[in-house]
């Protein structure tokens, strides 16, 4: 259940964006960067770009910026970067006080939302023109950053669900390695198995149970979205059924305690599986790197799997997905060197190769045969997933509607008050959905 105090938060934020996208901003109208004389008569410009992300991911950009600069001496690049945790609150803020950065990392659960708010910069006319080169791109990847018809984001890396797991710790402890065709059933054997054979502190897998896109994965294999529009499609009893098995987990040792998740961060080297107390992690395929370069144990592989299979399930929950997307903003001062520099970023030789897979498999067909003499084993192992999920998954869903980001943060509420033991089961799901249709409603 939300509190109220901060449901009025995220009411106000809302209608402080529908003002925004109501006062008919466009292009040029104002912009939260500016121009700096450099003397001479000479305007430098000056752009701001922000970005969520690992240590690992802030070093490699700022190369790229760095490069970029160098190659464009008349422009310069503020990074404003931070971890997921918090992204999207401030830059909602940022939006409603017209002060958003120029350049903005976008997620596709956020894009329609934002889009439709008119707080990204429409990058079609770029395209059309080739200022911004989208020819070798992905065009199922172009579709997903396209809302109403019109380009909004370019997509980073290709993406898709997984887990991660602890491949020598598997073989030391005897464990057969999970298989593509693994189901919940199995995943939770195994995550028990584990936990017993360690002793107590360490874990078969980290709690999820409060993790919006992986719940979805397991209502797509009810041969469903999680939403249909703009209202949600899990039942009462999907959800009982999701807690109780993540319940059933925390009991025997295969999911991390609710103490224990609570006080887990977002941030990669934090992880149970970085800092060795669990095997397994829920997360994207392009984390994979980062989770192996931050991992306490350096002589342990780390590899990949699918997401478990639903008994009986009706259609593939897997998919492929923009990783991230980069994005501009309506408001800023200088939309063609905004576009510049997202072509930059996902088209230039040297840009790209600076970024490597870090952010997912390259969206450039040309630089994906480009990187792959270069690439590390880890990187290696996340084409290899890539390629396997392209052959094992179905069609990704349409972007979240309006009212997504209240849905996640109830969500994970939810989760937390059932770990905690705050209430009945029953009682807390109710609750969920009654929010849940709310901030969908207020969406609309």
């Amino acid at each position: 259940m939300l509190h109220m105090k901060k449901w009025a938060t995220l009411c106000c934020l809302t209608l402080l964006l529908f003002a925004t996208a109501c006062s008919g901003g466009t292009s040029g109208t104002s912009s939260g960067s500016g121009d700096k004389d450099q003397g001479g008569g000479t305007s430098q410009i000056e752009l701001r770009m922000t970005w969520w992300g690992s240590q690992t991911r802030h070093d490699l950009t700022t190369k790229v910026i760095k490069l970029f600069e160098e190659k464009h001496p008349g422009i310069t690049i503020k990074p404003e970067y931070s971890g997921w945790d918090g992204y999207f609150d401030k830059l909602t803020t940022q939006v409603a006080g017209s002060n958003a950065p120029d350049i903005l990392q976008m997620d596709y659960a956020f894009l329609t939302d934002f889009a439709r708010r008119g707080a990204l910069l429409d990058l079609t006319p770029y395209a059309e023109s080739k200022e911004l080169r989208t020819e070798e791109h992905d065009k199922s990847m172009l579709k997903a950053g396209t809302v109403d018809d019109k380009l909004y984001a370019i997509t980073l890396g290709v993406n898709a669900p997984g887990v991660i797991y602890d491949a020598t710790l598997f073989k030391e402890l005897g464990i057969e390695e999970p298989r593509e065709s693994w189901t919940w059933e199995d995943f939770g054997k195994i995550a028990a198995k584990i936990a017993a054979a360690k002793g107590e502190g360490f874990y078969g897998s980290v709690d999820i149970s409060g993790t919006t896109n992986m719940f979805e994965i397991f209502i797509r294999q009810k041969g469903k979205g999680l939403f249909d529009g703009g209202t949600m499609t899990a039942t009462s009893e999907d959800l009982q059924q999701w807690f109780d098995m993540w319940a059933a987990l925390r009991k025997n040792g295969g999911a991390t305690p609710a103490e224990v998740t609570a006080s887990t961060t977002s941030a990669l080297e934090t992880r149970p599986i970085s800092v060795g107390t669990a095997a397994m992690e829920f997360t994207w395929s392009n984390q994979l790197l980062t989770f192996q370069q931050v991992n306490k144990n350096q002589d342990h592989k780390l590899a990949i799997q699918v997401i478990p299979h639903g008994v009986g399930e009706k259609q593939i929950g897997e998919y492929l997905k923009p990783g991230q997307f980069i994005s501009g903003y309506a408001k800023t001062k200088h939309p063609k060197e905004v576009a510049m520099f997202i072509d930059f970023m996902v088209n230039d030789p040297e840009a790209t190769a600076i970024l490597g897979s870090e952010r997912g498999v390259p969206v450039n067909s040309s630089v994906r045969e480009q990187l792959q003499p270069s690439l590390s084993d880890a990187e290696k192992e996340i084409f290899k997933f890539i390629d396997l999920v392209s052959q094992h998954s179905s069609e990704i869903d349409p972007p979240y509607p309006q009212g997504y980001s209240e849905v996640d943060s109830s969500f994970k509420t939810a989760s937390e008050q059932i770990a905690f033991g705050q209430g009945s089961t029953q009682d807390v799901i109710a609750q969920f959905i009654e929010n849940a249709k709310a901030a969908l409603a207020l969406g609309q």
